[in-house]
């Protein structure tokens, strides 16, 4: 049952058929909004209650929520060009704030809720690292032109996720967070500095208050037989 479901979400949610180009775009809005309803589900309906359902199911559950935060981005979607808004925006918004809500770490974070939150971290950080890095490779190739709203803001959106999820981290008992969470962590900081020639100032100022963050994460190094250890 829990395969089939999981089957289902995936397939209403990513439609393998593209949307006839006459719907209006009240009707994208429409579906959109359908879209976010089932996101919501799944944050106040399932994600609560993880230990309760098999842990593929969640994972499932995972790559959909991480899939989704991508997709406005990546997919040749309807675009309003009075506004310049892409639609599923909020779809994609709701995604990413979904998995961005289950990645904080508590003392309390073990066990079966340890389990989710490990999940949640891991998608979230792979989100940051792709958009990142995109972003960076998309500036470039804009040249002088900047690039449209949507991508400012979800670009200044998760770098302030990064800022948080840092926060969130370093909070947590060493004991609470994998050196693999750790090691992603590490690996976003030489993406956070190829963004520091944007000229967005929004972008700047979500960028700087991420990597001060990464300030208590510098630590001497330490030498062993003469030689650096890392």
């Amino acid at each position: 049952m829990w395969t089939e479901l999981a089957s289902a979400l995936q397939d209403f949610l990513f439609c393998k058929h593209p949307a006839p180009p006459t719907l209006s775009l009240e009707e994208y809005q429409r579906d959109e909004a359908i879209d976010c309803k089932i996101i919501s589900v799944i944050r106040d309906d399932i994600l609560p209650y993880s230990k309760s359902v098999p842990r593929e199911f969640i994972v499932s559950i995972m790559n959909i929520l991480n899939k989704g935060s991508i997709h406005s981005a990546t997919s040749v979607s309807f675009v309003d060009t009075d506004s310049s808004r892409k639609l599923r925006e909020e779809f994609a918004k709701s995604c990413f704030e979904t998995l961005l809500q289950f990645s904080f770490i508590s003392p309390e974070g073990v066990g079966s809720e340890g389990s989710i939150t490990k999940l949640a971290v891991t998608a979230l950080l792979q989100r940051c690292q792709e958009v990142l890095q995109k972003y960076v490779e998309d500036e470039r190739l804009s040249g002088k032109c900047p690039l449209p709203r949507p991508r400012m803001s979800e670009m200044a959106f998760v770098l302030k996720a990064v800022g948080t999820l840092l926060i969130s981290l370093k909070r947590a008992p060493p004991g609470n967070v994998e050196s693999s969470i750790w090691e992603q962590v590490i690996d976003l900081y030489p993406s956070l500095v190829e963004c520091t020639t944007s000229a967005s100032p929004q972008v700047c100022r979500a960028l700087r208050d991420a990597l001060r963050e990464y300030h208590h994460l510098m630590a001497t190094p330490r030498f062993a037989n003469g030689s650096f250890s890392s």
